[in-house]
C-alpha cells in the first residue's frame, strides 16, 4: 500500500523590488522613490521595448 505524503511547501524568502511605471506618448516614466506621497513627481527613461523573438536571440545561458 502506498502512502500519500502531503505536498511540501515551499516559500520564498527573497524581497521582490517594484517600482511604479506608467506610459504615454511612447515614454516610459518612473516614480521617483523619494516622492511616493506626490501624484505628480515622475521621470522619463531609456526604455526600448523588445520582442520575445529578439530577446531569446540574444540570451546568453550559462
Amino acid at each position: 500500500m502506498i502512502k500519500n505524503k502531503k505536498p511540501t511547501k515551499v516559500y520564498s524568502q527573497e524581497v521582490i523590488d517594484t517600482q511604479h511605471v506608467f506610459t504615454k506618448d511612447d515614454t516610459v516614466y518612473l516614480k521617483n522613490s523619494a516622492s511616493y506621497e506626490s501624484k505628480d513627481d515622475w521621470s522619463p527613461i531609456q526604455f526600448k521595448w523588445v520582442s520575445v523573438d529578439k530577446f531569446q536571440d540574444n540570451l546568453e545561458l550559462e
